[in-house]
């Protein structure tokens, strides 16, 4: 009887559903009078297969994500002001142009490749100038430079209608590039700016949905009406989205390009040593080694002289000898070397994106400063060692994740790994997602260590103990880490 009722009711929505969408075809063909021209049929056609898409169940879910979501982000953003309100308006507009191409959708076939990459291009450049904004706002010394950056990573997941057969990945992909700064804000502002928090849990909470509906609708890509029409006809009777003003200039390059450019130095040849012959030819001359040396008088000796003084002249000082710069670097270099991948030197460079990669490849970073390296995909391994004030993100390490000789770093894990060891580093901050929770910490001779982890509402930041205290109990050492309360 249950089971009766239920059936029922489902009908029952789906006629309602049925209902709602031919009264809309009902409005739009009373709108167009009926006009017997084969123009006016053309355009009544064209208007009732535009209102078909505007209620199908892909288009009416986007709009309630958008709205549930997104409106805190917006208003948050207004609050906010500056570049932060001029990049939200760009994100309004990528929205807009997403939303369109998902009516299109709705109600055409699915057309060729040439077509789809036209239809593809409006979004593109909406998401090319989200990003711009924000390389423009870090030349001209922006006040909020996570704010921006979280907008320009996550802004990519939008891409996923171009993405197959499985476009879930990527929006999980670029949202793990965005909870990295997005965190950044969350450490400095919770507590202290409800804007700021609205800010983050607006933006994130859109994209963990958007994967959640993406997953419903488009499971292996874009999903096309195979019954609709032609789609370059219904973008040209859709109405286009508004466009404010952006920053000038076009997007700047994918980190794909990056790698494809990136080329592994070559090695440099060794300084030849000293020449020792003469060295040893000197030393054979037995008793006649100092026949050549000058022989010392006695107004040469220093008891001897007169001009002594107690204050050496400075411009006799002796200049100290200069040591060789070990800090100095050798070049930049980010390449594959069988199946290790070695990014090794580089500075200020936050593009760097390793994404072929394989399960047996390890990843080892070395001398980095003020960079951020993104990870995609499932290795083996990753090794941070003495790297400043960098990023590490990675998705899942089948065996460890360790980190040498670091400071001021932020190690982010989005997916799964066993292990993480840190050794002689001090700061660092280690972002664990849900499922990596079990992962097993070992740190020794390193202090101020943050382990980041989610919460039930809002991420919680948990202090690693570097105070240990040591008793002697029944002859054997018993060690216990200080709790300050």
């Amino acid at each position: 009887m249950a089971n009766l009722d239920a059936t029922i009711q489902t009908l029952l929505q789906r006629l309602e559903q049925v209902t709602g969408r031919l009264e809309g075809v009902e409005k739009q063909l009373a709108a167009g009078g009926g006009a017997a021209a084969p123009s006016g049929g053309s355009s009544a056609a064209a208007a009732a297969g535009n209102a078909e898409a505007e209620s199908s169940p892909s288009v009416v879910d986007f709009d309630a994500l958008v709205n549930e979501h997104l409106k805190a982000y917006y208003d948050a953003s207004e609050k906010i002001g500056a570049e932060v309100a001029e990049q939200a308006n760009l994100v309004k507009t990528a929205i807009a142009e997403q939303r369109k191409l998902l009516v299109i959708a709705a109600q055409s076939k699915k057309p060729d490749d040439k077509t789809a990459q036209e239809l593809l291009q409006p979004l593109s450049k909406a998401m090319g100038d989200v990003s711009q904004i924000k390389e423009t706002a870090l030349k001209n010394k922006t006040k909020f430079p996570n704010n921006l950056s979280t907008l320009a990573e996550g802004i990519a997941a939008l891409g996923w209608v171009a993405v197959t057969p499985t476009p879930g990945p990527h929006i999980n992909d670029m949202r793990g590039g965005s909870e990295f700064y997005s965190n950044r804000i969350l450490k400095e502002f919770k507590g202290v700016d409800a804007t700021q928090v609205a800010f983050v849990t607006g933006f994130n909470g859109f994209l963990k949905e958007l994967f959640t509906y993406v997953k419903k609708h488009h499971t292996t890509g874009l999903s096309w009406n195979p019954r609709g029409g032609d789609a370059k006809a219904a973008a040209g009777s859709s109405k286009p989205a508004a466009a404010p003003k952006a920053a000038g200039g076009p997007p700047p390059p994918p980190p794909a390009d990056f790698l494809k450019q990136a080329a592994a130095q070559p090695a440099q040849s060794a300084q030849a040593g000293p020449d020792m012959g003469n060295v040893f030819a000197a030393i054979n001359k037995g008793t006649d080694v100092t026949s050549g040396l000058k022989k010392v008088t006695a107004d040469m000796k220093s008891k001897n002289r007169t001009d002594k003084t107690s204050v050496v002249p400075a411009s006799a000082a002796k200049p100290k000898s200069e040591k060789a710069d070990t800090s100095k670097k050798g070049p930049a270099k980010l390449a594959l070397e069988g199946n290790k991948w070695v990014v090794e030197n580089q500075t200020n460079n936050t593009d760097i994106v390793i994404a072929d990669t394989e399960p047996k490849h390890t990843v080892y970073v070395y001398r980095c400063d003020n960079s951020k390296i993104v990870i995609k995909g499932k290795i083996n391994s990753v090794v941070v060692d003495d790297c400043k004030k960098s990023g590490v993100v990675f998705e899942n390490a089948i065996a460890s994740c360790e980190v040498v000789n670091c400071k001021g770093v932020e190690i982010q894990c989005t997916g799964k790994v066993p292990s993480i060891a840190i050794d002689k580093t001090s700061g660092i901050q280690l972002y664990l997602s849900a499922d990596s929770l079990e992962s097993e910490i070992v740190t020794s001779k390193s202090d101020s260590m943050n382990v980041v982890i989610p919460g039930i509402d809002d991420i919680v930041e948990l202090p690693v103990p570097e105070q240990f205290k040591t008793l002697v109990r029944n002859n054997r050492l018993v060690t216990e880490a200080v709790q300050h309360v």
